[in-house]
């Protein structure tokens, strides 16, 4: 979520399989889970493509990863409140506009007290949920992956970001140990069905193969960072296979079949090779046409507001388009052009300018905090 670099040179790649995973997430929602999961039960059904939208799952995981080497990235260059301005201006302009519509479709069907505060806990980024739309559980995990480095800046350890991968392999490999030893364990669920997931246990090695990913980019791998990324890697293979078991019965039963997790597991190693190529020939990459590379740079723009924007609206596409007469796979192919197009304007038209004043208010802080320290300087 955030600019795509390594080192000195933008990564293009990244924001190429931001936006691949974005969709990814779009048709497994849209595409399979508004039907098949029992917290939708929408009266269509879409079996024809339901074994490519199943696995689109896994887009979550890839964005985790990629999040590791950019942020990481953004916060060598960085002091640790510069850090902080670059995150609250990246999160928060889209986390308004997009909240706010999707409370004006929730407002055609019931509008109620709990409805506003979850509405409210969403525009202000409050971890704890629940939020007007569910998919803002992934947004408390990278918050909580970038107060973990914001820490490290703070303390002045931004050299030891070995460390905080290795600590993130350790704590997720030891977690899905005992989740897979201990499956019913009422305490081990607390961390991954509740808000309390927003801490990096469930998720940890993602985020830790990202910055390991970053690390090889700048050549700062040694013995025991290897032995951290192989770990790191087998535990969130190991993850994902997990969680590509674990279909639910009203899942089964809509489907009638049950799902293999290789599908899934497959998408996830095609992607960190593709993060590690697109760091490998970045600057090949970033020799092609400017108009491929201004249009890549848009798509990876247009990311964060579709994932923001593609669930409760999108969700509700498909039923008003097949209500119009639609059969759901045009309703479906619709649906995404909509939601895409609604994100396009967000990151082109609507962040902007709600960018340019935060950062002017924080232009004003600075100069005014810099005013006062002089002062008392002087004193």
């Amino acid at each position: 979520m955030s600019k795509s670099e390594v080192g000195s040179r933008y990564i293009y790649g990244v924001d190429a399989l931001r936006f691949v995973c974005a969709l990814l997430v779009t048709v497994f929602h849209l595409g399979f889970a508004s039907w098949a999961s029992p917290l939708y039960l929408r009266p269509y059904k879409m079996p024809l493509i339901e074994n490519v939208a199943q696995p689109g799952w896994v887009g979550v995981e890839l964005f985790f990863v990629i999040s590791g080497p950019v942020i990481v990235n953004s916060a060598a260059s960085a002091s640790a409140m510069s850090f902080l301005k670059g995150r609250i201006l990246r999160l928060y302009p889209a986390v308004w506009i997009c909240a706010s519509l999707t409370l004006l479709v929730i407002a055609t069907q019931d509008v109620n007290r709990r409805i506003v505060k979850n509405y409210l806990r969403s525009i202000t980024l409050y971890s704890g949920g629940p939020w007007i739309d569910g998919q803002y559980w992934t947004l408390a995990c990278e918050i909580c992956f970038y107060a973990l480095v914001f820490i490290m800046c703070v303390a002045g350890q931004k050299m030891r970001m070995p460390a905080l991968a290795l600590g993130l392999s350790l704590a997720s490999t030891i977690f899905i140990f005992l989740l897979s030893a201990f499956p019913d364990s009422a305490i081990l669920a607390i961390f991954t069905d509740t808000a309390w997931r927003a801490i990096p246990f469930y998720y940890g090695c993602q985020f830790a193969i990202g910055i390991y990913i970053w690390l090889l980019s700048q050549g700062r791998m040694n013995r025991i960072a290897w032995a951290g990324f192989i770990c790191a890697l087998v535990t969130g293979a190991v993850q994902i296979y997990m969680a590509g078991l674990s279909t639910s019965d009203r899942t089964l039963a809509a489907a009638g079949h049950s799902f293999s997790p290789f599908p899934a597991l497959s998408i996830w190693l095609a992607g960190l090779i593709f993060i590690v190529a697109s760091v490998g020939y970045s600057e090949r990459i970033s020799r092609l046409p400017n108009s491929l590379l201004r249009l890549v740079k848009t798509l990876g723009s247009m990311t964060y507001p579709l994932y923001l924007l593609h669930f409760a609206i999108g969700v509700q596409l498909p039923d008003w388009l097949t209500a119009l007469g639609m059969t759901p796979l045009i309703a479906l192919a619709s649906a995404v052009a909509i939601v895409c197009a609604m994100s396009l304007a967000v990151c082109k038209w609507g962040e902007p300018p709600i960018r340019s004043v935060l950062r002017s208010a924080f232009d004003r802080l600075g100069h005014r905090a810099s005013g006062l320290r002089t002062k008392e300087s002087r004193i």
